[in-house]
């Protein structure tokens, strides 16, 4: 059993590879060989008005990789507002750390595999998914993109849709003009194209064929002021605003939910079960007014709703024509963030073979995490 850090996951996972073990995933899912559980957050009151614990989870298992993986995370989170704009921030134990990571286990045997941060893991699969959305529903000759935020998040998304689209050209937006150019300069060099700090969001949006936003805002990002026909949408975190979903006309999302937990239930708009141990006032406080965002995520679209195992499977259309309108994500129905935990097993699954074949990783003894006693 090893131990492998977000240095060893960089050293053996490109994104090439990460697209196609989430693709060849989502196939396996089309054929009923592959389950995910979607993301399930429980949020804990603290002794601060202004925090909460959130523990997150996920989980996915394959037939083909006889592999199982669940990804943990450990947060203590607050909203503050930020150039004007309420943020989500967050951290493990004091600001600048985090806990997360993935373990791995056999199905062959049940035999704990790997323990790998989720870090670097969490940006690169992050953006191949939404990636593939824009595979499967971009136009095809798509070569601008808009990019909100400036990030890690929007580092990988740029690199991901440059491995599926000719992208020849990117125009970023970021509140801080020291981030945007800095993102700029180290992109332009990494992809070889020219990236463009924009000084406004209306800037980065004109002329552009894919339209990506990228931050920790709880407001939304992407307005329908925004938008030009033929584009295609992708978000991390609903950063669309109401406004957008009515000239959305073919948007991955959809899907069952599948899973039961005890607790209080609560919407946190992000689209996933969410669940409290506390006060729901406490939490409404702590999080703020949801300026700008309805609560119900599905207000205003008449389009059509696919889900991406059936885009990659060919079981269901693109877009139909250059004009409309396309999104990698916006309107979810119960548990389309089941595909999280599709991504964790295969690409988890991935980044052991290839540490354990370049010797990367510490081994940790497997007897720890064995014992004699029947549950």
């Amino acid at each position: 059993m090893i131990f492998i850090n977000n240095e060893e996951v960089a050293q053996v996972l490109t994104m090439e590879d990460t697209l196609r073990v989430i693709e060849e995933g989502h196939r396996e899912m089309a054929r009923g060989e592959l389950a995910g559980r979607p993301r399930v957050d429980v949020y804990t009151e603290t002794r601060s008005v202004d925090k909460f614990h959130r523990w997150g989870t996920m989980e996915g298992s394959s037939k083909s990789l006889q592999r199982f993986a669940i990804r943990m995370k450990s947060d203590v989170v607050t909203w503050p507002d930020r150039h004007g704009v309420r943020v989500e921030d967050k951290y493990c134990v004091k600001p600048g750390l985090y806990c997360g990571f993935v373990f791995l286990f056999s199905t062959e045997d049940g035999e704990p595999l790997a323990v790998i941060n989720d870090g670097h893991l969490q940006h690169m699969l992050v953006a191949a998914l939404y990636a593939l959305g824009a595979k499967y529903l971009a136009r095809e000759n798509a070569a601008v993109v808009g990019m909100f935020g400036s990030g890690g998040m929007a580092r990988t998304h740029l690199a991901a849709f440059h491995c599926v689209r000719p992208i020849k050209q990117a125009k970023v937006f970021s509140p801080t003009k020291e981030h945007r150019e800095a993102y700029a300069k180290e992109m332009s060099a990494q992809l070889g194209i020219e990236v463009i700090p924009c000084a406004s969001a209306e800037e980065s949006a004109r002329g552009v064929d894919i339209l990506a936003t990228c931050t920790n805002s709880k407001e939304p990002t992407i307005y329908a002021r925004h938008l030009e026909r033929g584009m295609h949408l992708t978000q991390v975190s609903r950063e669309f605003a109401d406004d957008v979903n009515a000239h959305l006309n073919i948007c991955v999302g959809g899907g069952m939910a599948s899973q039961i937990v005890e607790g209080v239930g609560i919407d946190d708009s992000q689209g996933f079960p969410t669940y409290l141990a506390g006060s729901r006032e406490a939490l409404s406080r702590a999080m703020g007014p949801a300026r700008g965002r309805g609560g119900n995520r599905n207000k205003n679209f008449r389009g059509r709703l696919v889900a991406l195992a059936d885009l990659i499977d060919d079981r269901v259309p693109g877009r139909l024509n250059d004009e409309e309108i396309s999104a990698s994500s916006g309107i979810k129905v119960g548990g389309e963030d089941s595909v999280k935990g599709l991504q964790f097993v295969t690409v988890g699954s991935l980044i052991y073979d290839r540490a354990r074949s370049a010797g990367l990783g510490r081994e940790i003894p497997r007897d720890w995490f064995l014992q004699t006693i029947r549950d």
